[in-house]
Protein backbone atom coordinates (compact mmCIF):
# COMPACT_ATOMS: atom_id res chain seq x y z
CA UNK A 1 0.00 0.00 0.00
CA UNK A 2 1.21 3.50 -1.12
CA UNK A 3 2.33 5.75 1.43
CA UNK A 4 -1.00 8.32 2.33
CA UNK A 5 1.18 11.65 1.75
CA UNK A 6 1.88 10.59 -1.87
CA UNK A 7 -1.22 9.30 -3.08
CA UNK A 8 -4.57 11.02 -3.35
CA UNK A 9 -4.93 11.58 0.69
CA UNK A 10 -2.14 13.81 0.02
CA UNK A 11 -4.13 15.92 -2.84
CA UNK A 12 -7.41 16.19 -0.51
CA UNK A 13 -5.25 17.43 2.50
CA UNK A 14 -3.73 19.75 0.42
CA UNK A 15 -7.28 21.05 -0.73
CA UNK A 16 -8.36 21.01 3.46
CA UNK A 17 -4.95 23.14 4.17
CA UNK A 18 -5.63 25.74 1.25
CA UNK A 19 -9.26 26.25 2.31
CA UNK A 20 -8.26 26.71 6.32
CA UNK A 21 -5.68 29.10 5.29
CA UNK A 22 -7.89 31.31 2.89
CA UNK A 23 -10.58 31.43 5.57
CA UNK A 24 -7.53 32.09 8.04
CA UNK A 25 -6.36 34.98 6.07
CA UNK A 26 -10.04 36.49 5.42
CA UNK A 27 -10.86 36.58 8.61
CA UNK A 28 -7.97 38.34 9.83
CA UNK A 29 -7.77 40.87 7.12
CA UNK A 30 -11.80 41.40 8.01
CA UNK A 31 -11.17 41.84 11.09
CA UNK A 32 -7.95 44.69 10.25
CA UNK A 33 -10.59 46.05 7.77
CA UNK A 34 -13.05 46.41 10.46
CA UNK A 35 -11.12 47.98 13.13
CA UNK A 36 -8.77 50.50 10.27
CA UNK A 37 -11.61 51.81 8.58
CA UNK A 38 -13.54 54.80 9.06
CA UNK A 39 -16.61 53.01 9.11
CA UNK A 40 -15.99 51.83 12.70
CA UNK A 41 -16.06 53.85 14.96
CA UNK A 42 -15.46 53.99 19.71
CA UNK A 43 -17.47 53.86 22.08
CA UNK A 44 -18.36 52.83 25.58
CA UNK A 45 -19.98 49.43 26.42
CA UNK A 46 -21.33 47.93 29.51
CA UNK A 47 -21.29 43.70 29.64
CA UNK A 48 -25.12 42.90 30.66
CA UNK A 49 -24.22 39.18 30.04
CA UNK A 50 -22.09 36.50 29.70
CA UNK A 51 -23.50 33.00 28.49
CA UNK A 52 -21.79 30.31 28.33
CA UNK A 53 -22.34 27.14 26.38
CA UNK A 54 -20.81 23.59 26.52
CA UNK A 55 -20.51 21.09 23.17
CA UNK A 56 -19.91 17.67 23.28
CA UNK A 57 -16.62 17.56 21.40
CA UNK A 58 -14.55 14.12 20.99
CA UNK A 59 -11.28 16.12 20.11
CA UNK A 60 -11.83 18.52 22.68
CA UNK A 61 -10.16 18.12 26.35
CA UNK A 62 -12.61 16.26 28.83
CA UNK A 63 -14.57 15.59 25.54
CA UNK A 64 -16.60 19.19 25.84
CA UNK A 65 -15.92 22.37 23.67
CA UNK A 66 -17.03 25.94 25.72
CA UNK A 67 -18.06 28.54 23.64
CA UNK A 68 -18.82 32.06 25.26
CA UNK A 69 -21.30 35.27 23.62
CA UNK A 70 -20.45 38.31 25.66
CA UNK A 71 -23.63 40.53 25.81
CA UNK A 72 -23.08 44.61 25.72
CA UNK A 73 -25.63 47.46 25.59
CA UNK A 74 -23.96 50.70 24.04
CA UNK A 75 -25.49 54.07 23.08
CA UNK A 76 -25.19 55.79 19.57
CA UNK A 77 -26.91 58.81 18.85
CA UNK A 78 -29.06 58.56 21.40
CA UNK A 79 -30.34 54.82 20.59
CA UNK A 80 -29.64 52.02 23.01
CA UNK A 81 -27.82 48.99 21.21
CA UNK A 82 -27.85 45.32 22.69
CA UNK A 83 -25.09 43.11 20.42
CA UNK A 84 -22.99 40.52 21.09
CA UNK A 85 -19.56 39.66 21.26
CA UNK A 86 -17.97 36.42 20.72
CA UNK A 87 -14.79 36.53 23.01
CA UNK A 88 -13.17 34.41 25.74
CA UNK A 89 -14.39 36.19 29.11
CA UNK A 90 -11.80 35.10 31.03
CA UNK A 91 -11.11 38.98 30.90
CA UNK A 92 -14.42 39.89 31.22
CA UNK A 93 -17.37 40.16 33.92
CA UNK A 94 -20.62 41.30 33.93
CA UNK A 95 -21.00 44.80 34.56
CA UNK A 96 -17.55 45.57 33.39
CA UNK A 97 -17.46 48.78 30.83
CA UNK A 98 -15.30 48.31 27.57
CA UNK A 99 -14.60 50.08 24.51
CA UNK A 100 -15.96 48.65 21.22
CA UNK A 101 -15.96 49.95 17.74
CA UNK A 102 -19.26 49.52 15.65
CA UNK A 103 -20.00 50.39 11.96
CA UNK A 104 -21.52 53.37 11.25
CA UNK A 105 -23.88 51.50 8.27
CA UNK A 106 -24.90 49.19 10.72
CA UNK A 107 -24.63 50.37 14.97
CA UNK A 108 -26.23 46.58 15.60
CA UNK A 109 -22.41 45.00 14.04
CA UNK A 110 -19.77 45.54 17.10
CA UNK A 111 -16.58 44.03 18.04
CA UNK A 112 -13.31 44.91 20.22
CA UNK A 113 -10.87 47.65 18.89
CA UNK A 114 -7.32 45.90 18.13
CA UNK A 115 -6.01 43.61 15.70
CA UNK A 116 -3.27 41.85 17.47
CA UNK A 117 -5.38 38.33 17.09
CA UNK A 118 -5.95 39.42 13.24
CA UNK A 119 -2.47 39.08 12.74
CA UNK A 120 -2.38 35.53 14.23
CA UNK A 121 -5.48 34.51 11.88
CA UNK A 122 -3.56 35.69 9.16
CA UNK A 123 -0.51 34.14 9.94
CA UNK A 124 -1.69 30.66 10.40
CA UNK A 125 -3.91 30.98 6.71
CA UNK A 126 0.03 31.21 5.25
CA UNK A 127 0.94 28.39 7.08
CA UNK A 128 -2.26 26.17 6.04
CA UNK A 129 -1.15 27.81 2.15
CA UNK A 130 2.18 26.92 2.79
CA UNK A 131 1.88 23.39 4.03
CA UNK A 132 -0.93 22.99 1.04
CA UNK A 133 1.79 23.63 -1.31
CA UNK A 134 4.21 21.03 0.26
CA UNK A 135 1.85 18.51 -0.05
CA UNK A 136 1.35 19.25 -3.59
CA UNK A 137 5.15 19.11 -4.65
CA UNK A 138 5.60 15.68 -2.46
CA UNK A 139 2.44 14.52 -4.44
CA UNK A 140 4.46 15.65 -7.93
CA UNK A 141 7.87 14.24 -7.06
CA UNK A 142 6.23 10.99 -5.85
CA UNK A 143 4.82 10.06 -9.57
Amino acid sequence: MKNFFSGIGALVLALIFLAAGIFCIYLGADKINKTNSGKYVETKATITKIDKTETYDDDAPGNSRVDYAITVEYTVDGKTYVSQLKENPSEFSEGMELTVVYNVDDPNEVTLPGVGGAYIMIGLGVIGIIASGVLVLKRLRGR
